[in-house]
C-alpha cells in the first residue's frame, strides 16, 4: 500500500463509539487504511485530557444520547489541543445549529452514508479540507468562518469580557452568566454585544472559537 504522507503526519484517529460488532469491524477498516493509527474510545466516557495537537475525533452520533453529546460539545471547547472533529451515523433531523456548536467541526457523514465514502471524507480532512453534506455546508461555512475568518486576534478585553468569555466557552445562558457575576441579564447582554464587536464575531459559537484559538 502506498503510504499517503498527510496521512502519516496525521497523529491519531480517535474512533468514539460504543464497543460493538460493528464498531470492531469499522475499527479494523480505519486501521487498514490508516496504517493502524486508530484507537477507539467508549462515547459515554467523557475525556479530552489524551486528545493530542493534529487528532481526529471520529464520534459516532447513534452511540451519543443527548447530555452525553451536549459534554463533549463542552468539554471540547475547553480543551487547548489543535484537533478536529468528525461526526458520522448523524441523524438528518440532527439541527444545523447543533453540528456548528461543536468545536473544530471538520466533516459530517450521515447515517446512509456507506463505509468507503466515509473513510474517503476523513482521509479529505485529514488533508485540510472540510467535509460536509451540500444542505448544511453554507450554514456551516456561514456560522464557523471557516473558509474566510475575519477575526480580529488583537484586541485588550477587559477583566469583566474576559470572565464572560469564559464563561460563554463553558456553555452558560445569559441568565446564568448574569446570576454567577451578579449582574444584570441586561448587562449581560450589552457585554457580550460590545464583546462580538471587539473580536469581530456573529454568534456565541464563533466567539468560543475564538477564545479557544486566542485565551489560554
Amino acid at each position: 500500500m502506498q503510504t499517503d504522507k498527510n496521512l502519516s503526519d496525521l497523529r491519531s484517529l480517535l474512533l468514539i463509539t460504543r464497543p460493538s460488532l460493528q464498531s470492531t469491524l469499522l475499527l479494523q477498516a480505519l486501521k487498514k487504511r490508516f496504517y493502524n493509527n486508530v484507537t477507539l474510545r467508549q462515547s459515554d466516557i467523557v475525556e479530552s485530557s489524551t486528545i493530542a495537537d493534529g487528532d481526529l475525533l471520529l464520534f459516532d452520533m447513534l452511540s451519543l444520547e443527548t447530555q452525553t453529546s451536549q459534554q463533549w460539545c463542552q468539554h471540547l471547547q475547553n480543551c487547548q489541543k489543535r484537533f478536529k472533529v468528525l461526526l458520522f451515523n448523524t441523524p438528518t433531523q440532527y439541527h444545523h445549529r447543533d453540528i456548528a456548536e461543536w468545536p473544530m467541526i471538520s466533516g459530517v457523514f450521515h447515517t446512509e452514508t456507506c463505509e468507503e465514502n466515509l473513510i474517503e471524507g476523513i482521509k479529505n480532512v485529514s488533508r485540510g479540507e472540510k467535509c460536509f453534506p451540500k444542505a448544511i455546508n453554507e450554514y456551516i461555512l456561514q456560522q464557523l468562518s471557516l473558509s474566510h475568518p475575519q477575526w480580529n486576534e488583537f484586541v485588550v478585553l477587559t477583566h469583566r469580557e474576559k470572565e464572560i468569555l469564559s464563561k460563554l466557552r463553558q456553555g452558560a445562558s445569559n441568565i446564568e452568566i448574569a446570576r454567577l457575576l451578579f449582574i444584570s441579564e441586561n448587562t449581560v447582554k450589552t457585554h457580550i454585544y460590545n464583546l462580538f464587536k471587539k473580536i469581530s464575531v456573529k454568534n456565541r459559537t464563533q466567539a468560543v472559537f475564538w477564545a479557544n484559538k486566542n485565551m489560554r
